[in-house]
């Protein structure tokens, strides 16, 4: 038991007065006044009175007394706060931990909470349970860290920091938060706050670190702990029901534009099968509806066909109740078909133009075609200099290149852009031996039969992917360049001997993948895609959004109805940071019409992977789960302030009794 309060000197008189006050009242000699009576036998009560008010009488036992001194004992008691701490800290510095990500939503803790309501009530137990003379810091995680309180020993401080935390839709990495208490742990300064002290060590000193979470974040690797003294309260059950989207998009059918496809990931992440109807909604009508019915650990695709010439919206949810429900819901969009515009910069190439201008090509692009000579003119140097804010969204180069790079994705033939990228030696026969065929530039296409005279295999700047490779090296590599995309082929379509006669340098333009090919290069890096299917984000991702007007000022119009501003740079790109919400965001302009738009869904398997692991990697070491029993400490006075009333009321009966 302890007594926190630690009462100054005129406190405790004050508190001792209080039952001599009481006491003497018992010994006031009351002033009566004279009255001739012809007897006294009727008066006997009134002479006994007389004798108990003078100071020279014994003080007579009293129940009355005994009560009020016994209530005033109690009630000096109570405000001594007397308490039993189950266990007190070593270090008497604490660091709470708090897992605000996506899987804190889980209700398998009970139907009416989640995980992160039960991990804030643990923590607030442990700050009313702080010592005198301790200190703690309080620290929000998801896929960064929020200090919500340093080191302090105001407890009020801390509650008020901890009801500000909230749960967030974001993945979850403790690395910045284990970084964040490891340089504020030992900041090298003190200050004071009025009244209050922030404790802040000016040398490393030991601190309890304790991690209220499901567990469900990456190892962080190469950390040390050092003074860091960690606790892992594992928050949740290892056993989980749950349900997820983890993908959905939409696709034009480039035969037939006004046809769309949807398609979507659903993956039973439970202990247990589960069964759901996945319904579509288009606009927030009722399109289509499918039922599925997975085993645990299974995944299964759903398509769903529509017919949609215009921008439109759709959701796709699950009829399921599961312990996690926010991944039970996704987005997507459908955007009107664009057209866009290309440069074709080239000596000739009949191979490309006729892929160019096929009947899907011509449906999604506007073509230039011009000589290498435009490239030297002032006219090209200034479309490359605005890029897509100068009415160019691709720029093929085919054996040429500029100068400097443009302002947009490129796609350079038997060419090299003119910075960072370099090739080796020309070598013949150039034979296939790897695709990437998880690259969407790459789908449905068969290359390993094709023919290559001579090609020079590429050496990419760091970062790059190689989506063919042949026996000599990259053969066709994409790198990303300031925000847009490089792709460099290193083969000629058409060679040009020194008698300036042309022939074919390989047989791709007589096979079927190469307007394939076209096509996939018209959607996914000249932006028709754009024209499909909305950008989809993460939880807390910061978005670019590309406007064609420098300088202005646009709003974001979130899902839930609210606005943000954001200014438009000068390279025509508007920066928008506040993606915590799942749906749908529209860009609008000054007259409040929809510009872009874009979708943010959860898509995070180990989010909903929501049962919680027993055990946590943290730097070098492996930290297992404890029981939420963290030490605090047990009040009485609560109770002794019930016995004060009961008292009281007691002292009450007795003296109405006695006055009847």
């Amino acid at each position: 038991m302890s007594l926190l309060p630690s009462l100054v000197g005129w406190q405790w008189a004050a508190l001792a007065a209080v039952p001599i006050g009481i006491v003497l009242l018992y010994f006031l000699k009351l002033r009566r006044p004279s009255v001739t009576v012809p007897s006294t036998y009727l008066w006997s009560k009134t002479i006994e009175d007389l004798h108990v008010n003078s100071l020279l009488q014994r003080l007579r036992r009293s129940l009355l007394l005994f009560l009020q001194l016994l209530a005033v004992a109690l009630a000096a008691l109570a405000l001594l706060r007397p308490g039993i701490r189950d266990e007190a800290s070593v270090t008497g510095r604490k660091i709470f931990l708090l897992d605000a990500s996506a899987s804190m939503s889980t209700t398998d803790v009970t139907p009416d909470a989640n995980r992160f309501e039960r991990a804030r009530r643990q923590i607030g137990e442990a700050i009313d349970g702080m010592r005198a003379g301790e200190s703690a810091m309080l620290i929000s995680f998801s896929d960064r860290a929020d200090v919500l309180q340093s080191f302090t020993e105001d407890r009020r401080r801390l509650r008020e920091a901890l009801a500000g935390a909230k749960v967030s839709s974001r993945p979850t990495s403790i690395l910045e938060a284990l970084r964040a208490a490891e340089g504020l742990a030992n900041p090298n300064r003190t200050s004071q706050v009025g009244d209050v002290n922030d404790v802040q060590v000016a040398e490393a000193l030991p601190a309890d670190l304790i991690i209220h979470s499901d567990g469900g974040f990456p190892a962080a690797q190469d950390f040390d702990l050092g003074n860091l003294k960690p606790t892992y309260v594992q928050v949740g059950g290892d056993r989980a029901e749950n349900l997820a989207i983890l993908a959905f998009s939409v696709d034009r059918n480039p035969e037939q534009p006004g046809q769309v496809q949807a398609f979507a990931t659903v993956a039973n992440l439970g202990a247990s099968v589960a069964e759901a109807t996945a319904t579509l909604s288009l606009d927030g009508d009722f399109v289509d509806a499918e039922r599925v019915s997975l085993q645990p650990g299974e995944e299964t695709g759903v398509t769903f066909l529509l017919e949609v010439a215009q921008a439109a919206s759709l959701r796709l949810a699950l009829d399921v109740t599961d312990d996690l429900s926010i991944d039970d819901i996704a987005f997507a969009g459908i955007a009107s078909p664009r057209l866009v515009d290309v440069l074709v910069v080239t000596p000739g190439n009949p191979p490309l133009d006729l892929a160019l201008t096929t009947g899907p090509a011509a449906e999604l692009c506007q073509v230039e075609t011009v000589s290498p000579d435009y490239l030297k003119s002032d006219a090209f140097r200034a479309r490359a200099e605005a890029g897509g804010m100068g009415g160019v969204d691709w720029m093929i180069f085919d054996r040429c290149a500029p100068e400097a790079m443009p302002r947009c994705n490129t796609f350079f033939i038997g060419s090299l852009p003119p910075q960072a990228w370099s090739r080796g030696e020309p070598t013949d026969r150039v034979l296939l031996v790897d695709i990437d065929r998880g690259q969407p530039i790459m789908r449905y296409l068969e290359l390993y039969s094709l023919l290559i005279a001579e090609g020079r295999p590429l050496q990419p700047p760091p970062g790059a992917v190689d989506l063919m490779v042949a026996e000599g090296g990259p053969i066709l590599s994409l790198a990303a360049r300031d925000g847009y995309q490089d792709l460099v082929l290193g083969f000629e379509i058409i060679s040009t001997d020194a008698e300036g006669q042309d022939s074919f340098n390989t047989d791709w333009h007589v096979q079927r993948s190469w307007p394939v090919f076209i096509l996939n290069l018209l959607r996914h890096l000249a932006g028709a895609a754009e024209g499909a299917s909305l950008a989809s984000h993460r939880p807390g991702e910061t978005v670019a959004v590309r406007i064609e007007n420098p300088g202005q000022a646009v709003q974001v119009r979130l899902p839930d109805g609210q606005r943000s501003t954001s200014v438009v740079s000068s390279t025509g790109t508007a920066i928008h940071a506040q993606t915590d919400q799942l749906g749908i965001y529209e860009v609008l302009d000054e007259a409040d019409r929809p510009i872009e738009r874009f979708t943010v869904n959860l898509f995070d398997r180990r989010e909903s992977e929501v049962a919680a692991v027993p055990s946590v990697s943290l730097g070098y070491e492996s930290v297992d789960a404890v029981a939420a029993s963290l030490p605090r400490r047990r009040e009485f006075w609560r109770w002794l302030l019930l016995c004060v009333l009961g008292v009281m009321t007691l002292e009450w009966i007795v003296y109405a009794k006695r006055l009847g």
